[in-house]
């Protein structure tokens, strides 16, 4: 499956999807894609973002993805490529850049 993560700055942070075979876990919800046709497209609501695509078997989406600046740093790429991922089974890669977690202070 190939999924693009749209990065959208936000209060909280988002988890990255799972996917499973032609499944998205995401968002505490389950998305089954396995009856999209294929050579096919379906025009979805969020947190998918424009159409959900079978091209010859391979399924591409694009994913709303939400992160904080509290948790990520200020400056993103903005090369589409780096929030472009495909993922067979597991969890899809997190592409925002995060700030160091400080040490924390033992007395």
């Amino acid at each position: 499956m190939k999924i693009t993560l749209s990065p959208q700055v936000s209060i909280i942070d988002d988890t990255p999807p799972t996917v499973i075979d032609n499944t998205i876990l995401y968002r505490g919800a389950e998305y089954d894609l396995s009856q999209l046709p294929v050579d096919s497209q379906v025009e979805a609501d969020s947190p998918f973002v424009g159409l959900i695509k079978n091209n010859a078997g391979e399924i591409e989406v694009v994913l709303e993805y939400r992160y904080s600046t509290d948790t990520a740093e200020p400056m993103q790429s903005t090369n589409w490529d780096d929030y472009t991922f495909t993922v067979v089974n597991g969890e899809c890669p997190c592409p925002i850049k995060r700030k160091p977690v400080p040490d924390e202070v033992t007395e």
